[in-house]
């Protein structure tokens, strides 16, 4: 059998591990498989036995363009696939995947032909610390920023804006320390000499985190993702000792009205202090604000200027919310009438139903 794997999303800075993770369960299964970008996929000449593509919101614009390309057995995975089954289908392809890919794809190649495929139903054949580690080649990596490793699949938190939470199935799956140190290593002889632990949520298991610092002697520096609020002093010193010098928090908002509209289930005050608290340790942040959520108001984001500025926040980036299936804005926008078949036409849209678009730019702007 000969595979090809698509990245349909190459402009990033990060392969998607979705792929990476297929390609080395196909490879140990002795599969002749190949990984490749969208641009070089489209103008691939060569036959293959199945085609897998993993799709979220943002890319699966070109769902049509790589079906009209490919004659023979495709399928597909990824969060929108996974949230839109149906539609995926409807699109042309033969498969979709909802969940985890690693075991469904090798319940396909032995010839389960099943339309829709649910992981969560078919038997395993790896545990979260058996699946090797991902093989990158084939796509393209940008050695300044290091390497994505992710520890850990799922978050348990259930916020409004975001699709992880039903992708995952409200599981939160954390590999062993030791595991997750095997995979540095690798890296390391590979030879990268930096990486980023690109979790949904890194720290949500403070006790993980620590046995994973404990493997780390600090010479090559790292960044992380966190929740604001799951840092203490204790903990970010470690995570200093260990090479951590930046760490990434979802913010959101400084308004706590919009706060507990969007289910974040914090508080604005325990947010800035872990950015205080790992601001003094010595490990940078970068907070990421999101703007346009349902009810958001103007004064939301007046007070979420407000405490930023007399906050230790140093490094900022504001988004415009975007509609993910699957999530709670999701169902917001169906009831102003949201048409599905925009996924299709142009990926996902910003929630623009309560606010305008040149509005909601400008609220980023001020932020």
């Amino acid at each position: 059998m000969k595979v090809l794997l698509i990245n349909p999303w190459e402009d990033g800075e990060y392969p998607p591990p979705s792929i990476g993770y297929l390609q080395a369960v196909l490879k140990q299964w002795k599969i002749d498989v190949i990984a490749k970008n969208m641009s070089d996929a489209l103008v691939d000449k060569d036959d293959y036995d199945l085609v897998a593509v993993s799709f979220h919101s943002f890319s699966v614009k070109y769902a049509h363009q790589i079906r009209n390309h490919f004659k023979g057995r495709l399928i597909c995975g990824g969060h929108h696939p996974s949230a839109m089954p149906e539609q995926m289908l409807s699109a042309g392809y033969d498969q979709v995947v909802i969940g985890e890919g690693e075991n469904a794809i090798i319940d396909i190649i032995q010839e389960n032909h099943e339309k829709i495929i649910n992981n969560c139903e078919h038997k395993y054949f790896f545990g979260i610390n058996e699946i090797p580690f991902p093989d990158y080649i084939g796509m393209k990596i940008c050695e300044e920023h290091g390497i994505n490793i992710i520890s850990s699949r799922g978050c348990p938190f259930n916020c409004s804006f975001c699709g992880s939470t039903n992708f995952w199935g409200h599981r939160y799956i954390m590999r062993s320390a030791q595991n997750v140190l095997l995979e540095v290593e690798q890296r390391k002889r590979e030879g990268f000499k930096t990486w980023f632990f690109h979790d949904d949520n890194f720290m949500a298991n403070k006790m993980r985190v620590y046995e994973i610092c404990a493997g780390l002697d600090g010479e090559l520096k790292w960044q992380a993702t966190a929740r604001a609020e799951s840092i203490d002093e204790e903990l970010c010193k470690e995570l200093y000792r260990a090479g951590c010098r930046k760490l990434h928090f979802g913010i959101e908002s400084l308004s706590q009205d919009a706060l507990d509209r969007m289910g974040k289930n914090t508080t604005v005050e325990k947010m800035l202090k872990g950015v205080e608290i790992a601001e003094n340790i010595g490990i940078g942040t970068m907070s990421l604000f999101l703007v346009g959520l349902p009810g958001d108001t103007y004064r939301d984001i007046e007070e979420t200027k407000k405490n930023r500025l007399k906050s230790k926040i140093t490094q900022y980036g504001p988004n415009i919310a975007w509609i993910l299936p699957g999530t709670l804005i999701h169902a917001k926008a169906k009831e102003y009438g949201f048409d599905d078949n925009i996924y299709l036409e142009s990926g996902a849209p910003f929630y623009t139903y309560e606010h305008s678009l040149n509005e909601l730019q400008q609220w980023a702007i001020e932020i």
